[in-house]
């Protein structure tokens, strides 16, 4: 479905809002990190803390630099001594990105550099940060990629429909699974197509588990159309046209797994818990988005919830 330019406007603004605080937060832990753990005026090998990570959803990349300075800067010093790229490993492409200086909630300032580009799946990507006297961290990335997904028959039972997604070559919790509906509401059917997505967190045991052949995730029709119906305004006993839906997957880079398995943010904010930045402190990744669309049989829409397209 189309989004509206406003719309696809809006939810640019709020996904790179959402960043921000990420960068801030780590950014942020990891400069208190260095303070306490490691004095940069000894440790001379170490010359930023850097955090951010690539995504094949955006064509706008985002990373934050903390400078680690030898002497404490002044009141209202904005300068860096960073010159930020990334090459990209197979084809030596590089690009150079842009500082800016933002102003985060805190009223802190940092500074947030942007590169313009699209990372391609499946190849490696390495960051550079670098001072004016040839002083440099670094660090490198290979985007995710994935061939296959394997969707099982839906299963009508007490509780409604229930149907499998198996991610075969994902060996660890996913960063994000959404699932969405595509739907028109009956008395309204020369509107446009209304979507719901609903997320499946860690936290309620829908976000899946890993198996011998892959990661599995159990869709559960009953579960997801309260949400649905919260989102776009349906009543308990409505029964709106369900065109299409749909699973998304969001994977990160294998250097990138969460302690324990779980993408908590109060310990994914502790100092030295992902570090894979040379001569300096933070670390920087990748993540790619995997998305496999359906539809249901009439029978399996019926008890869904639903109404079939072909029933109008």
């Amino acid at each position: 479905m189309m989004q509206s330019l406003s719309t696809v406007k809006k939810t640019s603004a709020m996904k790179q809002s959402v960043l921000l605080s990420l960068l801030f937060i780590f950014g942020l832990t990891f400069w208190a990190g260095c303070e306490e753990d490691v004095n940069p005026f000894v440790e001379e090998d170490r010359y930023f803390s850097v955090y951010g990570y690539l995504d094949t959803a955006s064509n706008e990349q985002l990373v934050r630099v903390i400078e680690l300075r030898t002497e404490f800067a002044t009141d209202g010093d904005e300068s860096i001594d960073a010159l930020v790229s990334t090459t990209e490993k197979e084809t030596g492409v590089t690009t150079v990105w842009r500082d800016s200086v933002v102003t985060f909630t805190d009223g802190s300032i940092g500074h947030v550099f942007v590169g313009n580009f699209r990372p391609v799946p499946g190849l490696h990507y390495e960051l550079n940060v670098t001072r004016s006297d040839g002083k440099r961290a670094s660090a490198t990335t290979l985007i995710p990629t994935l061939q296959s997904v394997q969707l099982s028959d839906p299963v009508p039972g007490f509780v409604g429909v229930t149907q499998k997604v198996l991610w075969p070559q994902v060996d660890f919790i996913p960063f994000r699974v959404e699932v969405w509906y595509r739907t028109l509401d009956t008395a309204t059917e020369g509107l446009p197509f209304r979507e719901a997505v609903v997320i499946y967190g860690d936290d309620a045991g829908r976000v899946g588990r890993q198996t011998a052949n892959g990661w599995e995730i159990v869709v559960r029709y009953a579960d997801d159309k309260k949400e649905v119906g919260r989102q776009l305004g349906f009543g308990e006993g409505d029964q709106p046209i369900l065109m299409s839906m749909g699973m998304r997957l969001t994977h990160t880079d294998d250097q990138w797994r969460p302690p324990d398995g779980f993408f908590a943010p109060e310990i994914l904010v502790q100092p030295g818990t992902f570090s894979n930045v040379e001569g300096g402190f933070g670390f920087f990744g990748s993540l790619n988005q995997f998305a496999l669309e359906w539809t249901l049989s009439p029978e399996a829409t019926r008890i869904a919830g639903y109404t079939n397209p072909g029933k109008r």
